[in-house]
Parts: C-alpha cells; structure tokens; sequence
C-alpha cells in the first residue's frame, strides 16, 4: 500500500511540475548581439531573490521599471549589456554579488513603410529577429511595378538621412540594411506619360508612348507605328527636338548596325515621301 502511495505521488508531483513548465512564460530566442528596443517585454529574476521576479515593458524613454532601482535605461542595450548594468545597480546599494538573469519575454512591434510604385505599399512589420535588408522590404510591399523608375528607390532613414540606391543595388549581393522607422520610396518613371509624335510615311501615325525606362531609339519606333509606307523614304527622316531638327538616314543606319539614336520625349519625327 506504501508503494501504490508513494507511486502516486511520484505520478502527481510529476504533473504539477510539466504543468508549470507548460504554464511558464517562454522567452523569446534572439541572436547574439540582438539589442532591446521600445516596447520589449524583459523578465528579471535574481538567483535566491524570488521577491525581485518581475515582467516588465520597455517604455518609450528607453527605460524599464525593476524592483529597487527602479527605471533603468536599457534600449539599444543587448541583453548581456543590459544584464551588467542591472547587475551593477544592485550590486551597488542592495545585493552582495548578486546572479542576474534578464530574458525577453516578447518582442516590441516595429515597422518600416515602402510607398510609391510598389505592387502592395504600406507599412509592414520588422522581423522578429531585427534584421531586413531593402530587396526583402521590397519584396515585402509586392516588388516594383510596372511603372516604377529601377533607379531611384529613395531609403529615407528614421534620423532624417536619405540614400538613393537602383535596383540593381538593391538586389545585388550588399545588403542594405532596413530599420524601424524607416521609410522606403520608389519614384515613378519621369517617362510615364510622355510621348513622341511619328508624322508622315509611317503607317500607324501619331502619339507613341515612350517605355518605362526612357530607352527608345528610331528603328523602334518606327517599327512600334507599323514600318514605313510605300510610299516613305527612309533616307529623310527629320527628328524635331524643341525647334532643332535633325536629319537621320534609317535606311543606312539599319544596313550598317549603327549605334542607335535615342528619342526623348517630345520629339516629332517626320518620315518623307520619296519622289520617283
């Protein structure tokens, strides 16, 4: 009877124990190095001092509140960091030799804001591990869209400073960093909406929009309008640039593979008839 007795409360002690493991909070694993920040939930115990036991947040000073020492700076701190200093602080006045262990019970929220010509824009939230780079953020909001200019993804930092990378930058093998607070813009093209206008022997006359990247030489264009007519004379093509104007011959250009001759917005070009 002895034995059944014991057994059972073998069995039960080892239920209550699983059940206060279960009931436990979990402090949150985070790397080497990773620093505490505005709205962290950290939990301090102090070996053989169960009284000191104690959750508590991080406020928007920086500062958490502990048992007698009361608020103590400890964002931008990492937790080994954050550990000497409450150790010292009561080492000082209160503890001999005092162990301290300081986790973080939950993560405080942060975000960072992609706008502009992005597919999802909007604010989003830093990882749990602190870290994201600008091709990840960008990814994040949905990647650029069609309309967006690839060179001008404008990083505005929280303190105010802002850089300008490509995105090729941006996806290539240096990571630029993203933190909280920071503010991702991704201009339009300059050339959304802008025009040139084909005149004369071309067979689809008229405006023809000018592509994302502003890359648009003769050749195309006067493929994109359907080719020159019949009754057209590719030696005579004028390009009309703010008043200037420049005589091209396509035909020679094609047949040699000359370096290509870039339109720019505005621009009127005018294929002539040829005479026979």
């Amino acid at each position: 009877m002895a034995r059944l007795l014991t057994a059972c409360l073998v069995i039960a002690l080892s239920w209550l124990c699983l059940a206060q493991a279960q009931d436990a909070p979990r402090a949150v694993p985070v790397e080497e190095g990773t620093k505490l920040r505005e709205d962290d939930v950290v939990r301090l115990e102090v070996f053989g001092e169960d009284d000191l036991t104690t959750q508590t947040r991080i406020m928007k000073s920086g500062e958490a509140v502990f048992p007698l020492i009361g608020a103590v700076r400890i964002s931008g701190l990492t937790v080994s960091e954050a550990i000497e200093a409450v150790r010292f602080l009561y080492a000082d006045k209160y503890l001999v030799d005092p162990k301290v262990r300081l986790t973080i019970d939950n993560r405080g929220q942060q975000f960072f804001s992609v706008i502009g010509s992005v597919n999802n824009p909007g604010q989003f939230p830093i990882p749990p591990a602190g870290q994201i780079d600008l091709s990840a953020a960008l990814a994040t909001a949905g990647g650029l869209n069609e309309l967006a200019d690839r060179s001008r993804i404008v990083l505005s930092r929280a303190d105010g400073n802002d850089s300008t990378y490509s995105a090729a930058q941006a996806e290539g093998g240096a990571k630029i960093p993203v933190r909280p607070g920071d503010r991702i813009v991704v201009q339009q093209s300059r050339f959304v909406g802008k025009t040139i206008t084909l005149l004369g022997q071309v067979r689809k006359p008229g405006p023809l929009p000018m592509p994302v990247d502003g890359r648009l030489d003769i050749v195309s264009a006067i493929a994109s309008a359907g080719g020159f007519t019949e009754l057209a004379n590719p030696k005579k093509v004028s390009i009309n640039r703010g008043g200037r104007v420049t005589m091209l011959n396509v035909k020679e250009m094609t047949e040699s593979g000359d370096t290509p001759y870039y339109l720019q917005p505005n621009d009127i070009i005018t294929v002539a008839e040829r005479f026979f």
